[in-house]
């Protein structure tokens, strides 16, 4: 899904702020309700957009 279809579907009018996480700009992330849209968007459980994470964490 690119940026800009996501952002629309999360009712932005631009991919500011899927951007800015993606690239880390302005110490932006995602907040819990962000997540939840994603997931919904996705259609997916709000747990799989977090596979993966404990080993990224041991990697730190």
């Amino acid at each position: 899904m690119s940026q800009l279809n996501l952002a629309i579907a999360m009712g932005h009018e631009s991919v500011g702020l899927i951007s800015f996480v993606e690239a880390g700009i302005n110490n932006r992330r995602y907040n819990l309700i962000h997540l939840i849209s994603i997931a919904k968007i996705l259609d997916i459980s709000i747990l799989e957009l977090f596979t993966g994470v404990d080993e990224i964490l041991q990697l730190k």
